[in-house]
C-alpha cells in the first residue's frame, strides 16, 4: 500500500506520529511515534513538549540507550497495537504502525502548502512569510507548486517564529533530483549553505564522529544541497516517492537476517538513495567482516543521513544487518540495511554506518 511518507498523523490516543516511508502493509500505516503523551509513561531522558494542551515526550532514538530501551519496553506495553509485527522480516524487526482504526487526523504536506501559499500576505507571520519566500525560490526550479509540500511544526501549527525549521517534501524523485541540480547553481540573497562551522555542530552528534574523519564528513556534506539556511532559517528538503515509482513493494519480497557485516562496494545506481527507505545498488561487492563474503546487491538505509551520501562510481563502504532476500518472482540476492529502529536500543547503534571510501582505504 502506497502512502507518502511526512505526513502526520495524530490518533485517538493522542499520539503524533510522522509517516515513515512511501510503502506500507495493508493494516496499518508505518510511522515513526514523534510525541507522545506522558499520562502513560514517560522519561527523563527524552524531551518534553507542551501540544495541543498535553505534556508530550519527544522520541529521540539517540536518547541515551539504556533509558531508551526501557522507554520502547513500556510503550509496547502501553500501546500494544502500534506495533507491527512484520510477517516478512526473519528476525527481531522493530516497526511502529497506526492502525486505520486508530487515525483521528492525518495532515498532508501537501495540502497544508497549497492553504498556506494561498493565505494573504498580511496574514502571515515572520516564519511563515520565510516558508512563503523560500517556496517562492524554489518555483524557480521549474517544479510545479503541487510538487512540494511543507510538514513538522509548520504544518502542524507549533512552531516557533525565527525558531523552527522549515521542512520541505518533494513529491517524486526525478523532481528531487530536477531541484538539486537547480539549487548547485542558484544563487539568493537570503540563501546561505551550511559552512563547515555548521556541519561541524551536526558532526558532533549521534555517532558520525565514529564514522567519519572531519575532512572526509565535509568533503561530503559540502555538496548537499538539501539544507542550509534561507533567510537565517534552517531548511531541510526531503525526497518522497510517487505512487507507481517505489523501488521495493511491501509483501513482494521475504527478508532473512544473518549476520552484523561490513560490506565494500562500487556504485552502480544512487537514483533511490533520496527516498526513506533509502538504497544503493552496488556491484563488485566484498564482505569484510561478519560473514562469508557473498555478493551484496543492495546497502539499504533507514536513515536520512545516508541520503545522497554517494554517487555513481564512487566506493561505498557500510555496516548493518545481512539479509538474504527472496523475492516472491525472480532470483534471491543479498543485502545490507543501516538503521532498522531496533538497531538503536542494541549496540548496532554505534556499530552500524554508511561512508564513501577512498580508492586507498
Amino acid at each position: 500500500m502506497h502512502f507518502y511518507e511526512s505526513s502526520i498523523i495524530t490518533t485517538i490516543d493522542g499520539l503524533h506520529c510522522q509517516v515513515y516511508g512511501n510503502e506500507h502493509p495493508v493494516n496499518g500505516i508505518l510511522v515513526k511515534p514523534k510525541y507522545i503523551p506522558t499520562e502513560k509513561l514517560h522519561s527523563d531522558a527524552l524531551p518534553y513538549r507542551f501540544i495541543s494542551g498535553r505534556r508530550m515526550n519527544r522520541l529521540n532514538f539517540w536518547a541515551d540507550k539504556k533509558y531508551l530501551k526501557k522507554y520502547i519496553e513500556e510503550f509496547k506495553a502501553e500501546y500494544p497495537e502500534y506495533i507491527y509485527k512484520s510477517t516478512v522480516h526473519q528476525g527481531n524487526r522493530l516497526f511502529f504502525s497506526v492502525p486505520i482504526n486508530k487515525i483521528e487526523r492525518i495532515y498532508f504536506p501537501k495540502k497544508g502548502l497549497s492553504e498556506l501559499m494561498g493565505m494573504p500576505a498580511n496574514s502571515l507571520d515572520e516564519h511563515l512569510k520565510t516558508v512563503h519566500e523560500f517556496v517562492n525560490f524554489l518555483l524557480g526550479s521549474g517544479l510545479k507548486l503541487n510538487d512540494f509540500g511543507v510538514t513538522y511544526s509548520t504544518l502542524m501549527g507549533h512552531y516557533l517564529s525565527n525558531r523552527s525549521d522549515i521542512n520541505i517534501v518533494v513529491y517524486g524523485k526525478n523532481n528531487f533530483w530536477k531541484l538539486m541540480d537547480f539549487l548547485k547553481k542558484s544563487s539568493h540573497p537570503l540563501l546561505r549553505w551550511k559552512n563547515d562551522e555548521d556541519w561541524m555542530q551536526f558532526y558532533s552528534g549521534r555517532n558520525r564522529f565514529a564514522i567519519f574523519t572531519k575532512e572526509q564528513f565535509l568533503k561530503n556534506m559540502d555538496r548537499k544541497k538539501s539544507e542550509g539556511f534561507f533567510n537565517n532559517t534552517l531548511f531541510i528538503i526531503f525526497g518522497v516517492e510517487n505512487e507507481g515509482e517505489v523501488w521495493f513493494k511491501w509483501n513482494e519480497e521475504m527478508y532473512k537476517e544473518l549476520s552484523l557485516v561490513t560490506v565494500q562496494g562500487t556504485v552502480a545506481d544512487n537514483f533511490n538513495s533520496v527516498v526513506r527507505p533509502g538504497c544503493y545498488e552496488i556491484k563488485g561487492s566484498k564482505i569484510t567482516d561478519g560473514h562469508e563474503d557473498v555478493p551484496v546487491k543492495k546497502i539499504v538505509f533507514y536513515s536520512r543521513d545516508y541520503c545522497m551520501l554517494a554517487y555513481n562510481g564512487e566506493h561505498i563502504e557500510a555496516c548493518g544487518l545481512l539479509e538474504l532476500v527472496t523475492p516472491k518472482t525472480g532470483e534471491s540476492y543479498y543485502r545490507v540495511v543501516v538503521g532498522y529502529f531496533d538497531a538503536y536500543i542494541s549496540d548496532r547503534r554505534e556499530k552500524e554506518y554508511a561512508r564513501v571510501v577512498n580508492d586507498d582505504q
